[in-house]
């Protein structure tokens, strides 16, 4: 007999439930629940003279459609509690539509809650009235791409143009902004960080002060200063591990309350009044960087390279971001491209960056744009026609491989290639672009 993984026992029971939707419309909605230990469950709501037959119908179906994955478990509304009926009008809201108003799909997963739940709003506005600094997050599928020396070179610039950058190290599993943006050449850092705060943040109030060092040497910043919050000290002292492995990115219970990360970035904002909030994202799947990917920032610069590991996690984040966003009809969230690791031979370089330009378009069509809508005025979305845009989302900026930026020990011996260097420019203006074209 041949074996049905999950994934084929999900597709044949979405068909089946369809299906049965389609031939008694009496069965008013539909969810079917994947449990913790990948069984599936279904809630149903119709009339309580047709719950008996309903339910024998589902069992039949579903036991031939998802096989060893069903769990035999169908709860019908009609007759249920009070109690029983609020959990399933809960697990109806919870979950995620499937193209039909009467049937839906909820997931009870362990971990990376982030990635899987809905996508929220920046803590404040960054254009408009009364704007706060734009939430940029620097976030990469893969490590090793220059993601953190492209946010170090952004923070050199403007604050070479006289502003205040803040800097947030995210990167909680492999932590280095913090050192790379030292308060000194001998790589002094704050004693405290973002690991520490988010564990005491809900105990006690404290200034912010204790969890951030200033970065500020003529030589690096000019007549400006990056203040950065590491990740936490590495020291074996200070039990990082430990505290890391306590951390937890679930929103609080209750939903008037502010969690402890958006807690950090309002003291960011209110105590240290920078014109930017810089956020190095962990790479990957972490559960750090989905909750960066869901809504806090204002900006999210997404690099990759013309690996096809790259794209496939590429895809992933796109359709968190955009395709999910645009089937509910919401704005997609603003991002940057930018193709890491350019190889500095001129020929073969051209050919990347064709190769590359031409795949983030195909990638962004599929994942990102929404259709082009009737109405030619309508521009609430990023839409296909919108591509043609040079400075379109999917446009890369291309950031060149440069062996003196691969091995360097101290910012202060390469903040000069930082401020120059055309690439890091040019994703600069970018990034720049992005909040002045909004106000205008």
């Amino acid at each position: 007999m041949t074996s049905k993984h999950m994934d084929e026992a999900r597709v044949q029971a979405i068909k089946a439930l369809r299906e049965i939707l389609d031939a008694d419309t009496s069965i008013e909605r539909a969810v079917l629940i994947d449990d913790l230990f990948g069984r599936m469950r279904v809630v149903l709501w119709g009339p309580q003279d047709r719950a008996a037959d309903q339910k024998r119908l589902v069992s039949e179906r579903l036991q031939e459609a998802a096989g060893p994955f069903w769990a035999k478990d169908i709860w019908h509304a009609a007759g249920a509690s009070e109690a029983d009926r609020l959990v399933y009008e809960r697990a109806w809201q919870e979950a995620t539509p499937l193209g039909d108003d009467r049937l839906r799909r909820a997931d009870r997963v362990r971990s990376r809650t982030a990635w899987l739940g809905p996508i929220g709003d920046p803590p404040w506005q960054a254009v408009g009235d009364n704007p706060g600094p734009p939430i940029v997050v620097f976030y990469s599928f893969k490590g090793g791409v220059g993601r953190t020396t492209a946010l170090a070179a952004f923070a050199v610039q403007r604050a070479r143009a006289g502003e205040r950058v803040a800097v947030l190290d995210l990167d909680l599993d492999a932590p280095g902004v913090g050192t790379l943006l030292a308060a000194d050449e001998q790589g002094t850092t704050a004693p405290w960080g973002v690991v520490d705060y988010l564990l005491e943040r809900p105990v006690s109030d404290f200034e912010l002060r204790d969890y951030y060092h200033a970065c500020r040497r003529s030589a690096v910043t000019g007549d400006g200063e990056i203040l950065v919050v590491p990740a936490g000290s590495l020291d074996p002292r200070r039990e990082y591990l430990e505290k890391l492995a306590r951390l937890d990115f679930d929103p609080p219970p209750n939903q008037q309350e502010t969690g402890p990360l958006s807690s950090l970035l309002g003291k960011v904002k209110e105590e240290l009044n920078p014109q930017w909030v810089l956020v190095d994202a962990r790479a990957g799947l972490s559960e750090s960087a989905g909750v960066l990917l869901s809504g806090v920032a204002h900006l999210h610069v997404l690099f990759g390279t013309s690996s096809e590991q790259s794209w496939l996690g590429l895809r992933l984040i796109l359709e968190r971001i955009g395709a999910t966003r645009v089937r509910a009809d919401l704005p997609q969230l603003e991002c940057v491209l930018v193709q890491a690791m350019v190889p500095d031979d001129v020929e073969t370089a051209r050919a990347a960056k064709e190769g590359f330009a031409e795949r983030a378009l195909g990638e962004f069509r599929d994942h990102y744009y929404a259709p082009d809508p009737d109405n030619p005025d309508e521009d609430r979305l990023w839409y296909v026609r919108d591509s043609e845009a040079s400075d379109a989302p999917h446009a890369p900026v291309a950031i060149s491989y440069q062996r003196r930026l691969a091995h360097y020990t101290r910012i202060d011996d390469v903040a000069e290639d930082l401020a120059i260097s055309s690439n890091y420019r040019e994703l600069s203006d970018r990034i720049a672009q992005r909040f002045a074209r909004s106000e205008e």
